[in-house]
Parts: structure tokens; C-alpha cells; sequence
């Protein structure tokens, strides 16, 4: 997404600002392979400590619009959690016997 597209929402540039925390915890996610989520009461915190006056019910809404819409999936009702765009592409676990099979023909090629 270009700046000039986040800065076509509201002159006050809350819609900005709040793309741009969303890209950090995005990319905090990336970084720590963590879950691209968050609870929504932890993401207004946050918003709050950037000087952005938000409630669970403002944020919906402007959720549902652009520039967020790119970033956010709709939240659900009572779920209490926020979930980024691309939440379900993540690193598929390895199962576990495949790990021990791996581990013991690499340990039996040290033996030789």
C-alpha cells in the first residue's frame, strides 16, 4: 500500500495512524513467526498510548472501510480478537516422528 492511499481517509489521520500499527504488529507476527492476531482491547491500548481516542465499536466501523479493510479480516461479534490479512499462512509444523527420523540419520552419517 502507497501513502498517498492511507492518507486519502480522515483528515485527522487516525485511519493512518492505525494502519501503521497495524503494519508493526504484522510484522512483529513475521519476525516472532507469532499468530497475526491480537486482542482488541490490547490493540486499543495501544492506540490510546498513541494518542488515538478509539472505542471497540469505532474501530468495527472503520474496519469495514478503507485503508483498513486491506489489512484487517471483519471482526467478529464478541470474539474479542483482531486477526490480520494472512493470518492463515504461516509455517506448517513438522510432525513429530519425522523430526526423530531426521535427527537419527543425521546422528547415524556422524557415526560413520
Amino acid at each position: 500500500m502507497r501513502i498517498n492511499e492511507v492518507n486519502s481517509g480522515p483528515s485527522d489521520g487516525t485511519a493512518a495512524r492505525l494502519l501503521g500499527l497495524a503494519e508493526f504488529l504484522m510484522g512483529r507476527a513475521r519476525d516472532t513467526a507469532g499468530q497475526k492476531q491480537i486482542s482488541m482491547q490490547t490493540f486499543l491500548n495501544l492506540a490510546r498510548n498513541m494518542q488515538i481516542d478509539l472505542t471497540a465499536e469505532t474501530l468495527t466501523d472503520m474496519v469495514g472501510q478503507a485503508p483498513l479493510n486491506s489489512v484487517f479480516m471483519p471482526i467478529e461479534p464478541n470474539s474479542g480478537m483482531i486477526k490480520f490479512k494472512g493470518n492463515d499462512s504461516g509455517p506448517i509444523p513438522m510432525p513429530v516422528n519425522q523430526a526423530q527420523d531426521i535427527v537419527a540419520a543425521a546422528a547415524k552419517r556422524a557415526m560413520k
